[in-house]
């Protein structure tokens, strides 16, 4: 299951008693601030009442046929931020789900809401407050009983790059982990020749806040440079969102130039592999470097 999408779509009336047997299982219940034991009649009710609720999203998790939870947000829209609550399927607990889940999650409701997010969590739910910690929630305050965490909301920019820019690419090169076009440095003037000649049809800075986080690049093959510090399955989503958006492949040339965009990943970065994985791209090919002569 780890190498196969998880769907994220909204809840609807035929989730019912799915959500029901989650949400009365003994672990999830103990776990919720309202440790109630529900009644069908009044889930079923609830569940109606917030599908109705503009300021409350419901999303379920799939893989295949498989329910995997539900993820809610609930927008407090007096003080600009969403409320983050998750519950998992009790037969997917310990499968490493619930982090892909909860991201995938997240990035579909940013998508179209942009604010930041908040969660309140038991002290003793070390599960919820690991799977929200990976997703990047920052502890804001903490007491005996609750830790509340907080993903604060900043969209990615994107800066067309120019010649002004090389100290900073630069700089991000030096940091980059996971290459393909080389396996040494290049010196800086090098570096410098080959920012000016700007060899692609579309190169950016990828940027939060107007700090860089990498960079992004389009060839006349089609093919995606894709290099960012520290990818996340919320800013690789954005980030090809913004190329989907923005531009168009280029006409199809027979064995030279395929009709679609695709990501070139260097072998050894598992990370971004995955995460594309998760998203739903598909492995074309494998390269091999032939270092000898046979």
């Amino acid at each position: 299951m780890f190498d196969k999408k998880i769907k994220i779509r909204s809840a609807n009336t035929s989730d019912t008693k799915d959500i029901f047997a989650w949400r009365s299982d003994p672990l999830s219940q103990s776990m919720f601030f309202d440790t109630s034991t529900p009644l069908i009649e009044d889930h079923t009710l609830w569940l109606e009442s917030s599908l109705k609720n503009a300021n409350r999203k419901l999303y379920i998790g799939e893989i295949g046929q498989d329910k995997i939870g539900v993820c809610r947000f609930d927008l407090v829209s007096t003080e600009s931020y969403a409320e983050v609550s998750i519950n998992i399927n009790p037969e997917n607990r310990g499968l490493g789900l619930g982090r892909r889940f909860l991201e995938a999650s997240v990035d579909r409701y940013l998508r179209d809401n942009q604010y930041d997010l908040l969660a309140k969590i038991k002290i003793e739910n070390i599960a919820s407050l690991r799977i929200f910690k990976a997703v990047g929630f920052e502890t804001i305050s903490c007491n005996s009983d609750v830790m509340t965490v907080k993903l604060k909301y900043n969209g990615l920019l994107f800066k067309e790059i120019v010649e002004e820019d090389s100290d900073v690419l630069f700089g991000l090169l030096k940091k980059r982990t996971h290459s393909i076009s080389h396996q040494q440095l290049p010196s800086k003037n090098e570096h410098i020749s080959f920012v000016r000649s700007h060899p692609y049809r579309y190169w950016a800075l990828v940027c939060r806040a107007n700090k860089p986080l990498g960079t992004i690049y389009l060839q006349t093959d089609n093919s995606i440079g894709l290099n960012l510090l520290e990818p996340s399955l919320i800013d690789v989503s954005t980030v090809l969102r913004y190329v989907h958006d923005n531009f168009a492949p280029l006409k199809e040339v027979k064995s030279k130039v395929p009709s679609y965009f695709f990501v070139n990943v260097p072998h050894e970065n598992t990370l971004l592999k995955g995460i594309l994985l998760q998203l739903g791209a598909l492995p074309i090919q494998i390269a091999y470097k032939i270092e000898e002569t046979f």
